[in-house]
């Protein structure tokens, strides 16, 4: 969850992409597999999740760095819990629900709840728009950090919730994904997604935040 460039951003949509074909097409996500609790420790914190929402390598628990989960949304139910997914829906839809987060011992680094306010706002464009949902939508002035982006935010200061999206290019080969970025206690958490999902960013940032809360328990 440390701060990237646009690049990095659209790094992370394509590993979102490549993930979300995997989780559909490689029987090794999880499909078949009987899912059971699995517990990890990151840093000082133990969480107990269910292996379905895990890569392979994770399914064997113990101490990680990091922690990758994939969801459905809307229900946050595990990405590799699915079944016979290529015969209940099509790949594009498959990868618009998938809710990609990962959770690792927070570190130094500013608050989420604080970029919107202290390191993004000198970067913005001044002008602003409305975007469903209710947020306030601004772009990333050119020659910065985050050129090519896109902010989303609640008024007035983003702290309730801001993700940072790739600006819509038709063009452009990986998806238009977005990152929201937040701390949870001793812990950080990223949730990638798609831009398609984001008027309904109230139900992700709980579900996600609600799929780690329940881990710690």
């Amino acid at each position: 969850m440390r701060l990237g460039s646009s690049a990095l951003l659209i790094g992370l949509g394509a590993l979102a992409l490549a993930g979300a074909v995997a989780l559909i097409v490689a029987p090794r996500f999880g499909a078949h597999e009987p899912p059971r609790p699995v517990v990890v420790t990151l840093g000082a914190q133990r969480l107990t999740i269910l292996s379905a929402y895990l890569r392979p390598e994770a399914r064997q628990g113990g101490a990680r760095a990091a922690l990758d989960l994939a969801a459905l949304f809307p229900d946050f139910s595990p990405a590799g819990d699915v079944g016979d997914v290529n015969a209940r829906t099509d790949l594009a839809e498959r990868f618009a629900r998938t809710v990609f987060v990962t959770v690792a011992p927070a570190d130094s680094s500013l608050d989420p709840a604080e970029r919107p306010a202290k390191l993004y706002q000198r970067f913005l464009e001044e002008n602003s728009w409305s975007h469903p949902g209710g947020l306030v939508a601004r772009a990333f002035a050119a020659g910065s950090p985050f050129e090519g982006d896109e902010l989303y935010y609640v008024a007035p200061d983003g702290r309730e919730f801001a993700a940072r999206c790739l600006r819509p290019d038709a063009e452009r080969k990986t998806p238009n994904t977005c990152i929201y970025d937040a701390r949870l206690g001793d812990l950080d958490v990223e949730m990638r997604f798609s831009a398609a999902l984001l008027s309904q960013w109230a139900r992700l940032k709980a579900g996600a935040l609600g799929l780690i809360e329940a881990a710690r328990r």
